[in-house]
């Protein structure tokens, strides 16, 4: 049934478009550009090659076909990877339907249509079928509205479905978000954008990266109409078009940009043109800025083409890249900012040369290449922030009123649809039904919120011998996995866990628990890989896996390509999709083998603070290292912290963190945030090198006491580190 309406959707398509020979993309010279990418991601997929490309033997409009070439020609490895041909001709079609059925559609010029439309990838998000479900019922929500009223309109039903709530950094598809009626700023925006998308609004999802005033960050929508984009908040409904309650805090934001999907097209203020995106800087909409050049010379004075330029921000206690721009020939590299503080970070290989600058005080920086990690010695810094501007006015208080109303109303549909989730009643029934803990099988159905019928189809379809782990199982996950994983997948992850004998005790049921039966890595979509890869993985490496975890980074090195520029919208493939491609980004192949390990029974983690793949082997931790990665060549160095600050006690990603030199660059190692002082009871086990201390103390919101220590470990070393916030 669901591949006849497919073919049925197509055929519409085509009869309202009028279309078989009709061109989607008229630029001859962009349809060249497209065609020539496209050819190459045939190669660069051929190991998927009847996933994805054989939807192209079907009879396919001239639209569909180039629609379908665009998204191909530019999709980052991860939708290469997960999903296939029949997926994206269903989005397509639903684009292509929406721009014949909707009064805008014919008017939406060809670049935008293309790169704000058509690409059903927002940012990071795992992808989903919401395009063509939803597109009847917001259709039907905008009828006989302008595009204007449209958009503002959507904004409304989205925020019937979802509300704001903070979350991890794994962004949930459309659907899962309508299911658990909630998101972080950036889910509520994917999710807005989608809906705009769907019916042929053209939109973009935009954020300020951080915050220069305080340490967060914040993500919103525009929508194009009229020749212009337009902002809102996402799932925050305005009674008129640019407002929203970040509109003053913007003023004073040091970037506001998006991606652009697919080969430059345009004359968009851009950060950096890439082959397959734009990074667009859109702050001039939203604050006074100013563009500021910098200069780099090597050691000799000699112009450097191609060294990396950082433009760093101070917040959550680091220095944070807004943008990463390249010199060009002449050694120059330019970026359009706001009135703020910035500390400029210059390097090529392991030479660099920095200085923090007030950008409303320069105009030109040179910087000369003449440092070397290494050493140990202080730096203050004091940075100002942008200034708050005057308030804007608002609309009536008339308008504000009735948005008000509807507000309210729309809280009342959300909250009725939160009602409708399974009580607690019901889940103490099924629990003493199905003999498990009821408080426990209360506690994980509350936090699955509207994902309460998967796992609990998960529990009931167990077997009574399994429950009990089942239960485990779940009470380790991340609350976001409980809001949108499937009974199957977790089916899979709980019935082809292997426990080793080896593991015993306290110690070993740990060791199961964490790094063997859990199925989250890091922040990818969590698919069915055990048994997936017990059946594709060569019968060699099974065999002799479990006794030489070695065998498994032999095979990825021998089998994966890595390509990380290929994966530009930084979605992490899924295992499965990493040895299906067999093309992917490090980070990707890092999360493939410690799934692969934990497929095999082998306990397995990416390591707190550095993310280094380790296994676990003979009662010790072991670092992995691919072909392509440098491995230290000394033992580590130990780094006790410790403070005597009380008021306030210090805390990780709030007052201080501490960042490795790698390639050019310091790099912030990765605890958890919030960690206090008092929580790094433990020695850092630490490979030798140069290492930087940050610390800031946010005196209000317009000044901020920074500290950056350089120092060094040894192989072996103990070194003590302590950690002192600066005042007044």
């Amino acid at each position: 049934m669901e591949i006849f309406l497919k073919y049925l959707l197509a055929l519409i398509v085509a009869l309202s478009t009028g279309c078989t020979g009709n061109h989607l993309i008229t630029n001859k010279e962009y349809r060249s550009i497209v065609e020539k990418s496209f050819n190459n991601r045939t190669q660069l997929a051929i190991n998927r090659d009847t996933d994805l490309f054989q939807v192209f033997n079907e009879e396919l409009s001239v639209e569909q076909t180039e629609a379908l070439k665009f998204l191909y020609a530019f999709m980052p490895l991860s939708d290469l990877a997960d999903y296939d041909g029949e997926f994206f001709l269903a989005n397509v079609d639903i684009a292509l339907l929406a721009k014949s059925e909707t009064p805008w559609g014919k008017d939406i010029p060809e670049d935008i249509f293309l790169h704000y439309v058509l690409p059903c990838r927002i940012n990071n998000e795992n992808l989903d079928s919401f395009r063509i479900i939803y597109y009847d019922e917001i259709l039907d929500r905008i009828k006989g509205k302008n595009i204007r009223e449209a958009a503002l309109e959507i904004n409304h039903w989205c925020h019937e479905k979802v509300s704001y709530q903070p979350a991890d950094i794994r962004t949930s598809a459309p659907i899962s978000t309508i299911l658990s009626a909630r998101g972080r700023c950036g889910e509520e925006s994917t999710f807005t954008v989608a809906a705009l998308r769907t019916v042929g609004i053209p939109a973009r999802q935009v954020y300020t990266p951080r915050w220069a005033h305080s340490d967060d960050n914040h993500a919103w929508v525009e929508v194009w109409f009229n020749g212009e984009w337009f902002y809102m908040g996402a799932c925050e409904p305005e009674p008129v078009i640019d407002l929203g309650w970040f509109t003053e805090p913007a003023t004073r934001a040091m970037l506001v940009n998006t991606k652009s999907f697919g080969a430059p097209l345009g004359e968009e203020n851009s950060i950096n043109r890439y082959k397959s995106f734009t990074e667009v800087n859109n702050l001039y909409k939203y604050a006074v800025t100013k563009r500021i050049f910098v200069k780099v010379l090597n050691k000799d004075g000699i112009p450097v083409d191609n060294a990396k330029v950082e433009y760093l921000l101070y917040n959550y206690a680091e220095f944070y890249p807004l943008a990463v721009v390249p010199t060009d020939k002449y050694g120059i590299s330019q970026f359009q900012t706001g009135l703020g503080d910035l500390l400029i970070w210059a390097s090529m290989n392991d030479d660099f040369d920095y200085k923090k600058i007030s950008v409303s005080e320069t105009d030109t920086l040179i910087l000369k290449l003449n440092h070397k990690a290494g050493g140990n010695y202080s730096l203050d810094l004091d940075l100002n922030v942008p200034v708050l501007r005057s308030p804007l006015p608002g609309p009536s208080p008339e308008l504000i009123e009735q948005n008000a109303r509807r507000i309210a109303e729309e809280n009342i549909i959300r909250q009725k649809y939160i009602d409708s989730w399974m009580k607690p009643e019901e889940s103490e029934a099924l629990a003493l039904k199905l003999k498990i803990d009821t408080s426990k099988f209360t506690h994980i159905i509350t936090k699955s919120m509207g994902n309460y019928n998967e796992i609990s189809n998960f529990l009931f379809y167990t077997p009574d011998s399994l429950r009990n782990l089942a239960i485990s199982l779940l009470e380790i996950l991340p609350e976001k996995d409980l809001r949108d994983m499937k009974a199957d997948v977790l089916s899979d992850h709980l019935r082809n866990s292997i426990k080793p004998l080896s593991l015993t005790g306290e110690e070993g049921d740990s060791l199961f628990l964490k790094y063997i039966l859990n199925p989250r890595v890091a922040n990818e979509i969590i698919v069915a890989w055990r048994s997936y890869f017990r059946t594709k993985l060569p019968s060699k490496l099974l065999n002799s896996a479990s006794l030489d975890p070695s065998v498994i980074v032999a095979y990825l090195n021998e089998n994966i390509k890595i390509a990380n520029d290929e994966n530009y919208y930084n979605a992490p493939l899924t295992p499965k999709g990493v040895n299906e491609l067999k093309v992917s980004d490090s980070a990707s192949r890092t999360i493939c083998f410690v799934a692969i390990c934990r497929s095999l029974g082998i306990p397995s983690r990416l390591e707190p603070g550095r993310n280094v793949p380790q296994y676990y082997l003979n009662n010790s931790w072991n670092d992995v290292y691919f072909a392509d990665q440098k491995k230290p060549i000394s033992e580590n160095g130990y780094l006790k912290l410790q403070s005597s600050e009380t008021k306030p006690v210090p805390e990780y990603y709030i007052h201080f963190t501490i960042a490795r030199f790698e390639n050019g660059r310091y790099n912030t190692l990765e605890y958890d945030f919030n960690k206090k002082i008092s929580d790094f009871r433990e020695e850092l086990a630490l490979p030798p090198g140069s290492y930087m201390l940050v610390t800031g103390n946010r005196l209000n919101d317009s000044k901020i006491l920074a500290n950056i220590t350089f120092f060094n470990l040894s192989a072996n070393e103990h070194k003590i580190l302590e950690i002192k916030l600066r005042s007044m």
